[in-house]
C-alpha cells in the first residue's frame, strides 16, 4: 500500500493492530519520523522501517512517499544501536524454529556494517535467508534513518525475523576490465593504497582508459558510478564495492568495507547486461507459491542506467506477473544491498539487485 504525500495520521490510518507495519519511506517525504514513532507507540501500532533514497512501486521509481507492508504479527524485531561499536553489541536473543527468513535494514553509511553482519551471522548462521539494504540519504550525509517503536536512529541496524519462506535472486552484471590489484592499505571503507601506490592514482589510471571524461576530485562520483571495484568470489559474480568520493586525491571512500590484503578488479557496466541480469534475478526469485515481492535495488544502478532504469523494473515486474498476476513489485532504492545468496553467507553488496519472492 502506497501513500504519495502522507501526513502522520494518513500513515497510521492504514496501519493494522494485527500486523507488524513495515514502513519504507523515501527521503524527500515531508514527515516527522520522531512524531510518527511516538504516535504509533501511543496508539498501539507495531512499526519498523527506514528512510531510503527512493522507493519502487510496480514499474515506477518514487522519490517521496511511504510504502506500507503488513507483515505477520509473529515477526520479531531486534534493533541494535551504535553498530560501529562492536564492543557494546547486545546479546542477540534466540529465535524459534518457526522463523525462516529475515529482513535487515541498517545505516548504509555506518563503518560498523561488516562487524554487525558478522554478529548476526555468528548467532543465526544460514538457518535464515536474508534480504535487506542500507538506509540513508543520497546526499551521503550521516543522519537518523532506521526506526522502530523505540525510536529513530543513525548508526543502527534492525533485524526483522519472519516466519515466511523467501526465495532469492541476486545479480549485478558488472564486468571486469582491469585487475586483480592488491589493496594493501585500508581502514574500513577507506582505501589508502593499492599495489603500494595511492588508491586514487591506481584507480584513475585504469578508469581514464575507458571513461569519456577524466576522473577528478570534483567530478569523482559522476565518473566513478560507471567503474566499481569487484572483490573476487569463487563461483559467483564479484562482490561489488562502489567508490563514492576522494577527499584528498590519494584515498578512496567506498560504500562498504574492503579489507587490507584483498584482491580487487575494476569493473565496467553495460546497460543491456545490467538489465539482463535483473531479469535473471527475478527468474530465480519468482517461482511458484509467491504471495508477495520485495526488491532491494542499488540507487547507483538508477544513476548509471538513467532513462533505461524503467526497463530494469519492467523485466522484474513482468516476470512477477507471470507467476502471480494479483501482486505487484514493491521495494526500495538502497545504499548497499544485503543477501544470503549462494553459499548462504550474509553479504553486504553494492550496485546489485536483490529480488525476493515471499511465500
Amino acid at each position: 500500500m502506497f501513500i504519495e504525500r502522507p501526513h502522520i495520521d494518513d500513515v497510521l490510518s492504514i496501519c493494522s493492530h494485527d500486523h507488524l507495519n513495515l514502513l519504507l519511506i523515501a527521503e524527500n517525504t515531508e514527515i516527522d519520523i520522531d512524531q510518527l514513532v511516538k504516535k504509533a507507540d501511543e496508539q498501539g501500532y507495531s512499526i519498523a522501517g527506514g528512510i531510503f533514497p527512493g522507493l519502487l512501486y510496480n514499474t515506477g521509481r518514487l522519490d517521496y512517499g511511504v510504502l506500507l507492508v503488513r507483515m505477520d504479527k509473529a515477526s520479531k524485531t531486534i534493533l541494535q544501536t551504535q553498530i560501529s561499536r562492536p564492543e557494546i553489541y547486545k546479546q542477540l536473543e534466540p529465535l524459534g524454529d518457526e522463523y525462516q527468513s529475515a529482513l535487515i535494514w541498517l545505516d548504509g553509511l555506518s563503518s560498523g556494517i561488516p562487524s554487525y553482519l558478522e554478529h548476526i551471522y555468528r548467532h543465526y548462521g544460514n538457518g535464515l535467508n536474508y534480504i535487506g539494504g542500507g538506509c540513508g540519504s543520497l546526499s551521503l550525509k550521516s543522519q537518523p534513518c532506521v526506526f522502530d517503536n523505540s525510536g529513530f536512529y543513525e548508526d543502527a541496524g534492525l533485524l526483522i525475523a519472519m516466519p515466511n519462506k523467501i526465495t532469492l535472486g541476486v545479480k549485478h552484471g558488472w564486468k571486469k576490465i582491469a585487475g586483480p590489484f592488491l589493496v594493501n592499505q585500508s581502514e574500513g571503507n577507506r582505501l589508502g593504497q593499492i599495489n603500494w601506490e595511492s588508491a586514487f592514482n591506481i584507480y584513475k589510471q585504469e578508469v581514464d582508459k575507458y571513461s569519456r571524461q577524466p576522473l577528478t576530485k570534483d567530478d569523482f562520483f559522476d565518473v566513478a558510478k560507471g567503474f566499481p571495484f569487484g572483490i573476487f568470489r569463487q563461483g559467483y559474480e564479484d562482490i561489488v564495492r562502489d567508490p563514492i568520493l576522494t577527499e584528498d586525491e590519494k584515498t578512496l571512500t567506498c560504500v562498504g568495507a574492503i579489507e587490507s590484503n584483498t584482491f580487487v578488479n575494476v569493473l565496467i557496466g553495460d546497460p543491456d547486461n545490467l538489465i539482463g541480469c535483473a531479469k535473471e534475478a527475478a527468474e530465480a526469485a519468482f517461482i511458484e507459491n509467491v504471495n508477495s515481492s520485495l526488491v532491494v535495488d542499488c540507487i547507483s544502478r538508477t544513476l548509471f542506467l538513467e532513462d533505461r532504469y524503467t526497463e530494469e523494473l519492467e523485466v522484474v515486474h513482468n516476470k512477477l506477473k507471470t507467476v502471480n498476476s494479483s501482486i505487484g513489485l514493491r521495494g526500495v532504492l538502497s545504499l548497499g544491498e544485503i543477501s544470503s545468496h549462494g553459499d548462504g553467507y550474509l553479504e553486504f553488496l553494492n550496485k546489485t539487485i536483490v529480488v525476493a519472492g515471499i511465500s
